[in-house]
């Protein structure tokens, strides 16, 4: 990586996340579609369950590239310790608020579906939608 021109390395490293975000848009397409087909309430409810994945998404993403970007930097200094720490802090500390979602988006799953925008009518889909 240290001996190949930047832009090529942008483009063959950034290919698989985009891969990774046109799969997920089409899983919520098609789920979109299917549920549609239900009614309205139902199809409303991938609405409001996708806020919810796209906040686990940005703690994903947020935990990936931060540690990725200073990986990236201690691998260029040659500092391989310091590479593998961030790297296990990273990936625990994703692990560890992956968990903290799942414990509180559980506890307080009506009340975070009426913050995303569910109705009264949709809360059941909603409900039922997230914990699937």
């Amino acid at each position: 990586m240290t001996k190949k021109p930047v832009p090529g390395l942008i483009v063959k490293l950034g290919i698989p996340t985009m891969i990774s975000m046109f799969v997920t848009t089409l899983y919520n397409m098609a789920d979109s579609y299917f549920v549609g087909q239900i009614n309205t309430s139902a199809s409303g409810a991938t609405s409001v369950v996708m806020g919810l994945m796209a906040i686990l998404q940005a703690a994903g993403f947020m935990f990936g590239h931060g540690s990725g970007s200073i990986i990236s930097r201690k691998l260029g200094q040659k500092e391989i310790e310091d590479a593998r720490r961030y790297s296990a802090t990273g990936f625990y500390s994703a692990l560890f608020l992956g968990f903290a979602i799942l414990i509180l988006g559980s506890i307080f799953l009506t009340p975070l579906m009426l913050l995303l925008g569910s109705t009264e009518t949709i809360l059941p889909y909603a409900k039922t939608y997230a914990t699937a």
